[in-house]
This record gives C-alpha cells, sequence and structure tokens, in this order.
C-alpha cells in the first residue's frame, strides 16, 4: 500500500530526532510566514532549520507531510484553548451566551492564533486543489468541533442540527472578518473586532438558551 502523501516518513524515537523534527516545523512555519506556500520547498525547509535535505526526507516525503504536522500541532492547541477556557467560563456564567464570553473567546482565539505563524493563509483555506486543502478545513472542524462539545453540554436541549447550523455560521462569519481585520489600519481593526462580538453574540444568544 502506498503511504499518504501527508504523513511523516517515521516518528522520532530518541531526543536528538525530535529536537530535528521540532527544527523543521519551526521551519516550516517561519517559511509559510515569509514566502507563503507557493513559495514554500523542502529545501528551504531544510536550509532554514540548519540540517541536510535528507534528514528532512528522514521525517518527512514531501513539504505537504510537514505543514500537515504543523497543521496538527495547531489542531491540538486550539483543542486545549477551548476546553480549557471557554468551557470553564461559560459553566461558570451559568447563563444563556452573552457578548462578555463570546467576547472572551473571540480575543483569547486571535491571541493564539498569532503565535501560530503561517496560520491566516491556512485557517483561510488559501491553498486549493492539492492535499493540503483537507489540512486546512481540519482547523476549522477543530473549532467547530470543539464548540460543539462544549455548548452542547451547556445546553443539552438545544438540537444538535441547530448546534451546527449556528455554528457553521458563526466560525465563516468569523474567519472572514477576522481575515479583513488582518489587512485594515488600526481604527478599522478594532471596529472589526469589537463589532464582530457584538455580531456573534447576538445571533448564538437565539440558538442557545435554558430554554
Amino acid at each position: 500500500m502506498t503511504p499518504s502523501p501527508l504523513k511523516r516518513r517515521r516518528e522520532p524515537s530518541q531526543a536528538r530526532g525530535r529536537q530535528r523534527v521540532e527544527a523543521l516545523l519551526k521551519a516550516t512555519a517561519s517559511l509559510l510566514e515569509e514566502v507563503g506556500y507557493d513559495g514554500l520547498t523542502t529545501k528551504a525547509i531544510a536550509e532554514r532549520a540548519q540540517t541536510s535535505i535528507g534528514s528532512f526526507y528522514q521525517f518527512f516525503p514531501n513539504r505537504d507531510a510537514a505543514v500537515a504536522a504543523l497543521v496538527d500541532g495547531y489542531e491540538a492547541d486550539v483543542r486545549a484553548f477551548l476546553h480549557s477556557h471557554a468551557g470553564d467560563q461559560l459553566e461558570e456564567a451559568g447563563a444563556p451566551i452573552g457578548a462578555e464570553w463570546v467576547g472572551s473567546l473571540v480575543d483569547g482565539l486571535s491571541a493564539l492564533y498569532a503565535t501560530f505563524p503561517g496560520f491566516l493563509g491556512l485557517w483561510a483555506a488559501q491553498v486549493k486543489d492539492n492535499p493540503l486543502q483537507r489540512e486546512a478545513q481540519k482547523l476549522r472542524d477543530a473549532l467547530q468541533d470543539s464548540l460543539d462539545e462544549i455548548l452542547r453540554q451547556r445546553f443539552p436541549k438545544v438540537p444538535a442540527a441547530q448546534r451546527n447550523r449556528c455554528l457553521v455560521m458563526v466560525i465563516e462569519t468569523g474567519h472572514s472578518l477576522l481575515n479583513a481585520a488582518e489587512s485594515a489600519d488600526d481604527a478599522r481593526r478594532q471596529l472589526l473586532q469589537e463589532e464582530l462580538k457584538v455580531m456573534l453574540a447576538g445571533y448564538m444568544s437565539r440558538y442557545f438558551r435554558d430554554a
């Protein structure tokens, strides 16, 4: 059976190998930030990580596999943030969705995303018609799945179809406006971020309440 083009060739078993993989992923992230996906090459990744191209191919079959491994780490961090932060805050509030909870969620995720080099292009699914399209979607699926679990526990009477309908719109609206904010001046960026919180809080409150 042919290995998946997005799977590592092997997992490092020793500390030295793990350090090398970490350096390769860090190099992949910084290059995504600087040159984008189209400019990313295995040679450039190896050079930035200060290792040989042969060392790169020991762990990854191609550049897509390196980016996929990077996405896996981002996905895990998003899930961890939501379950340790958003879930606890909603439980403590003990009330329907409000602007304070939504604002905390938007601010927290924005701050988290800012620590992920190359994240914006992946989140916006700007990679099309190649194996990475599925990987880009994983980031949005991780956000939706985690929020769905949190909201299901807090609002058990809300039907699954209703939760899904709401969260699809929340995520699509959120990523579109946050992408627009990235290229705006400071005043407009602040306006978009603040009004996004108000918009999402009002919209979500229609779906999630203790009925």
